[in-house]
């Protein structure tokens, strides 16, 4: 029994953990902004609406669009 609960326990963890990322990718996007000084004015204003159209998501409870959103705020600023 206690290795069935242990292996529900680790099947269901990965869910827990990224079910809250969407706080986490927008310091994450706040960060690199603050460090970087190599981004173009046009990149700038782009990353900046998808992080904030992507925290407006997240506090609409709206979290897989918000991911999306902030995910592509970080595509860009690693390209």
């Amino acid at each position: 029994m206690s290795k069935f609960l242990l292996m529900i326990f680790i099947l269901f963890m990965p869910l827990k953990a990224f079910a809250n990322s969407c706080p986490i990718l927008i310091k994450e996007i706040d960060k690199i902004l603050e460090e970087t000084k190599q981004i173009s004015k046009e990149q700038l204003i782009e990353i900046k609406q998808l992080r904030d159209q992507g925290e407006k998501a997240h506090k609409e409870g709206d979290h897989k669009e918000s991911e999306e959103l902030l995910k592509q705020a970080l595509d860009l600023l690693d390209s």
